[in-house]
C-alpha cells in the first residue's frame, strides 16, 4: 500500500507542476515613472475625435510631479511596465488608453464633444512603454483633474491623476543631466 500510494503523490506532483507549468500569470500594468517630459514629435495624424495622433521619440523624464502648469507645448504622462502571460504565448497585449479632461470639449474636427479620449494599441511584455498627452493646441489647455487610465477589457489595470494650475510664474522644466531619456521600442 505504500508503494502504491507514493507512486499515486509522485503521479499528483507531477501533474499538478506540469499545469503549474502551463499556467498564465494574470496581466498587471505598473507606473514606473509619472510627471513632466519633452519628446520630439516625428509626425502627427488628426483622428476622428480631433485629438492629435502624436509619432514621437527621445522622451526624456524632466520632473516627477502631479502637479501641471498649463503651458503650451508641455507633456505629461506616465512610464510603464506590462508584467503577466498570455495563454496563447503571445508578448503584446491590448491595452486601452483613457484620458479623462477637466471639461467637455469639442476639438477642431470632432463630430461631438469629448468628455473622455480612448485610444487601443498593443503593448509589449516586459518593455517599459509610455503613454502621454501634449498641450499642442489652445482648446487643449484646461485646468483641473486630468485621469490617465490603462484598461485590459473592462478590468482598470494603472490610473494616475494630474492637476494642471495655471501658474503663469511656474518655470517649465527642461532637458538636462539630470533627465532620464529612452526609446520607445519597435516592434
Amino acid at each position: 500500500m505504500t508503494l502504491l500510494r507514493t507512486a499515486l503523490v509522485g503521479l499528483l506532483a507531477l501533474v499538478l507542476g506540469n499545469a503549474a507549468a502551463g499556467a498564465t500569470e494574470p496581466i498587471r500594468v505598473e507606473i514606473v515613472e509619472h510627471g513632466i517630459y519633452t519628446l520630439d514629435v516625428d509626425s502627427t495624424v488628426r483622428d476622428d475625435n480631433g485629438i492629435n495622433q502624436n509619432v514621437v521619440s527621445n522622451i526624456c523624464h524632466v520632473a516627477t510631479t502631479t502637479m501641471i502648469p498649463m503651458k503650451p507645448h508641455l507633456t505629461f504622462g506616465f512610464r510603464y511596465r506590462v508584467s503577466g502571460t498570455e495563454p496563447d504565448g503571445d508578448r503584446l497585449v491590448r491595452l486601452t488608453k483613457v484620458v479623462s479632461f477637466p471639461d467637455e470639449v469639442t476639438p477642431p474636427g470632432a463630430k461631438r464633444p469629448l468628455r473622455t479620449y480612448k485610444e487601443v494599441f498593443a503593448a509589449p511584455i516586459g518593455i517599459v512603454g509610455y503613454i502621454g498627452y501634449g498641450f499642442d493646441e489652445p482648446w487643449e489647455l484646461m485646468r483641473g483633474i486630468w485621469t490617465f487610465q490603462l484598461f485590459r477589457g473592462g478590468r482598470l489595470l494603472a490610473e494616475q491623476n494630474f492637476t494642471v494650475i495655471e501658474d503663469p510664474n511656474a518655470p517649465t522644466p527642461r532637458r538636462d543631466s539630470n533627465s532620464t531619456c529612452f526609446q520607445m521600442s519597435s516592434l
